[in-house]
Parts: structure tokens; C-alpha cells; sequence
């Protein structure tokens, strides 16, 4: 999320009230119902005279109210993550220092230098520069064309949020689609759901891809060791399955019949542009070392006799936005286009994974969880995990979503005797592919929000792409483990 976070959330808000059929109702009226509900039902919870230990009921209670709050939208998610500390602490659920100590894990810097890369990326125009030539590469056919802006979108995914990716290239997208000779809407609605699916999928390959992967991977460092390397091994061979499921069905599905794009205007905006600058290449240059230590850090700093965690994927990061302010690749009035509040929901999400966690409350959902897949092979466990997290992921948003389901499927892995990050690795990856509503996943409520498709014409697009999608992440999943991979 960048400089454009603002219209970001105004238009994803209005999407989420339009699809749960609010957005006829007077403004006083919505509010009541998606701030005031919420509450209500928060108080409802804490007070049932349910079985069970008071931690896990005020747990329970304040993960009803954030979800509902998170499921309306009425307010900002981040005002929502703002009251997520203070809840855990009125209910006596949390210290203040525990309750806040998530918003300070090593994941949100991680992603803070990411976020900064992302907009030296934006302030340069490389993100634009990239794109344009991987499109005048296509030569204006529909269908390479259509191979270029995935391979874009998942490509700078991988380092850049995907929700960012998406608003950085929704105009560029646009543009292209506009240059088609016919068949101008499907052409579009072919382009927009091509690129919010492949950043989906292109960002599944690193932790600072998403904040989903983000507050998956903090949680799960919690009960096993894992590493940004490894996060990637399997990260990447999920996405490049998935993104040739895209490229396989989406353009039969969305048959857009153009005889091409019209190049001139490209053209003319990368003459404009004239050649690379050398901001961009400074850009590139601190980028790239990055990556690699990104994926190497810690045999570096072995190799180098650094203390350990000197070169941990965090520390790079934060190295990486120094260095981009140090060298005037961007100035802090770009850092402040940031939507720096992203932050406070991984934290939000984070905090909310341990509440569940050490009061029992993920503990039951996996007592019950384990009573509907008792018995069952672990291959259908997965499966149904995977589903079930779509399905939660139909009408939360996805850093919601995957808040709830780490918790439960880690007690879940311990209580089955299974190792736990396979199961949450499915939680996360499917917790990204929730294509069947708008509001599933912010990318693609951005797309719908340009109404160049209907929620009718989503839903059957996003159906027949989500349920493989689930198949095959839990198969590749799957493999690894019957190979041994560690």
C-alpha cells in the first residue's frame, strides 16, 4: 500500500457495504449497524453462560468484535487493530506489554523495509518502466500480453505488497486495456482478475509479499524455527503452480476476442520516459543485494563472523531503507505516500494469534476442528483446511482470516501430532486465494471497484480458479512432506 492508500481504503470500503448490501441504507444507519453490532456482540460473548475458562470466553469475545469490525469495514482496518491491544488488556487477557509486544516483531520491519523499496520503486517510475517493456515485448497480442502483466505483477509481488502491486499497476493495466481493438471490457476484466491473481499467487513466494505471509510466518515462528529461505522454497513452488492455473484457465474462461493492443500510446509513454535514470539504477542496486541476502543473510553473516541475526531478513530490510534514504533514491516526503498503517494490523493480527493461542480458544476450534476431520488421512485434513480457510476468507479479509486460522490449525498440528508449519503454510496460501467475492482479498476489491465485471461474472471466475487452486496447494504441500523436505 502506497500513496494512493487513502482512495485504497475508501474504495474497498464501499465495495465491502455495496456486496453486503449496505450501501442502500442512510450513512447513520450504517454505521450504527457495522461500529455499534460489533460491539454488541463482543458484550453478548464475554457474557454467555458458556463452559468455559474466562481467558478463553474474553478471547473469543474480543475475536468476534475485531472480525466483525474487520467483516463491515466501517472503519479503517488499522483504527480497528488500533483497539485490538486495548481490548486484550481490558478483558485482563494481556499485560500492556504483552498485548503490544506483536506490533514489535521482527516481521513488521521486515515488511517496513519492503514497504520503502516498494516506493522507491513508485517515486523512480521503475515499476512503470518495467511494465511498459514487458508489454511492447508481447508485440500487442492478447494472449503474451496477458503472459507479461502476470509475469509483472508477480514479480514485483514477491517484494512488494500485494495490494500495493495492484494499486501501482491498475492504471497501467487501464491504459493497456484501453489500447484493445475490441472487446474493450472483456479485455480488461481479463487483464484486472490475471493481475490480482497472479500477485496473489506471485506473492506466496516471499514473507514480505503479503501481510498474510507476515503475520503467518511471526505465528509460526513462535512454536518451530523456519526461515525466510525456506519460506521461499515452498513459497515458490505453490506459486508457480498456481500462476500456471491463471494462464491456463482464466483466459479460456474470460474468452476476450481482440485482434490486439495498439502499441502507439506505450510506446510514446516510454519515449517519454526516456532512458533508465540513475535514481533507478540506485534503486536497483541496493535492491538486488537485498534479495540475495534476503535468501543467504544467514550463511553471510556466518561466513563474516557477525554476531547471528546481524543479516537476519529484518536487519536487511532495515538496512535497505537506510541505505535508499542515504543515497537520495528517495527522500522521507515519499516514505510518508506509505500506508505505514499496515503495520499496525500485522501487529493487530499477530496479537490477536496469541490471545487465541494462550487462552484455549484456538485450542477449542481445533477440539472441534478435530471432531469434523477425526480419523481422516492427513492429505483430507489439509483439503479441508484449505476450504475452510476460503471459506472464512469469502467474507473476512484475508490478514483476518489467516489471524484465525494459524492459531487453530498449530493447535490442531499438536493435537493430531503433526508438524505444524505444513498445515499453516496451507492456512496462509489459501488464506490469499479467496477470489469468489470482492471482499475476500483487498486486490481484488480494488478490481471490482473499477466495474468492469459483475459480482455474478467474479464468482463464477473466481470458483473455477480458487478450487484447484486449493487442490494444488495442498498437494505441493503434501509432496514435500512424503519427500522429507525439512
Amino acid at each position: 500500500m502506497t500513496a494512493d492508500a487513502a482512495s485504497t481504503d475508501d474504495r474497498i470500503r464501499t465495495c465491502t457495504e455495496s456486496y453486503l448490501c449496505l450501501d442502500r441504507l442512510p450513512r447513520p444507519l450504517i454505521s450504527l449497524i457495522t461500529i455499534v453490532l460489533p460491539f454488541f456482540a463482543m458484550v453478548a460473548v464475554a457474557l454467555l453462560p458458556l463452559d468455559l475458562e474466562i481467558g478463553t470466553k474474553y478471547s473469543l469475545a474480543v475475536f468476534v468484535c475485531v472480525g466483525l469490525l474487520w467483516t463491515f469495514g466501517a472503519l479503517p482496518l488499522a483504527v480497528t487493530a488500533l483497539l485490538v491491544p486495548v481490548l486484550l488488556v481490558l478483558f485482563g487477557i494481556f499485560t500492556p506489554t504483552e498485548a503490544l509486544a506483536p506490533f514489535a516483531d521482527p516481521v513488521v520491519f521486515l515488511l517496513i523495509g519492503g514497504l520503502i523499496i516498494a516506493e522507491a520503486f513508485r517515486a523512480n517510475g521503475l515499476d512503470r518502466r518495467i511494465a511498459y517493456h514487458l508489454v511492447t515485448k508481447a508485440r500487442g497480442d492478447i494472449r503474451l500480453t496477458f503472459i507479461a502483466l502476470m509475469a509483472i505483477s508477480a514479480m514485483l509481488s514477491m517484494w512488494i505488497s500485494n495490494t500495493a502491486t495492484v494499486a501501482l499497476l491498475l492504471p497501467v493495466v487501464l491504459n493497456i486495456a484501453g489500447q484493445a481493438n475490441e472487446d474493450g471490457r472483456k479485455v480488461a476484466t481479463l487483464f484486472l482478475l490475471g493481475i490480482c491473481m497472479s500477485t496473489a499467487f506471485g506473492s506466496m513466494s516471499t514473507i514480505i509479499g503479503s501481510p498474510v505471509n507476515a503475520i503467518a510466518f511471526g505465528l509460526l515462528n513462535k512454536v518451530t524455527p523456519w526461515s525466510f529461505p525456506e519460506w521461499i522454497v515452498v513459497g515458490g513452488c505453490v506459486s508457480l503452480a498456481l500462476l500456471g492455473l491463471v494462464y491456463i484457465a482464466l483466459p479460456r474462461v474470460l474468452a476476450a476476442r481482440s485482434n490486439g493492443i495498439d502499441l502507439g500510446p506505450i510506446r510514446n509513454e516510454l519515449e517519454n520516459m526516456g532512458p533508465i535514470k540513475k535514481k533507478e539504477a540506485m534503486t536497483l542496486a541496493i535492491f538486488m543485494p537485498a534479495v540475495g541476502l534476503w535468501i543467504g543473510g544467514g550463511w553471510t553473516a556466518q561466513y563474516l563472523g557477525l554476531p547471528p541475526g546481524a543479516l537476519s531478513a529484518a536487519m536487511v530490510s532495515l538496512i535497505a531503507a537506510f541505505l535508499m534514504f542515504a543515497t537520495r533514491v528517495i527522500e522521507w516526503d515519499d516514505a510518508r505516500r506509505i500506508s505505514w498503517e499496515v503495520f499496525l494490523i500485522i501487529g493487530a493480527g499477530l496479537a490477536i494469534g496469541h490471545a487465541l493461542e494462550a487462552t484455549g480458544a484456538a485450542a477449542l476450534f481445533a477440539s472441534l476442528l478435530t471432531e469434523l476431520v477425526g480419523g481422516q488421512s492427513l492429505l483430507v485434513m489439509m483439503l479441508l483446511i484449505g476450504f475452510i480457510t476460503v471459506g472464512v476468507g469469502t467474507m473476512l479479509s484475508n490478514s483476518a482470516t489467516v489471524s484465525i486460522m494459524v492459531p487453530i490449525v498449530i493447535s490442531l498440528s499438536s493435537a493430531i501430532g503433526a508438524d505444524p508449519k505444513y498445515l499453516v503454510l496451507v492456512a496462509a496460501f489459501c488464506a490469499s486465494i479467496s477470489f469468489i467475492t470482492p471482499v475476500g482479498t483487498p486486490p481484488v476489491t480494488l478490481a471490482y471497484s473499477t466495474g468492469f465485471f459483475t459480482r455474478r461474472e467474479l464468482a463464477r471466475t473466481g470458483a473455477i480458479v480458487t478450487v484447484p487452486a486449493v487442490i494444488l496447494v495442498v498437494l505441493i504441500v503434501y509432496s514435500l512432506i512424503s519427500i522429507g523436505w525439512n
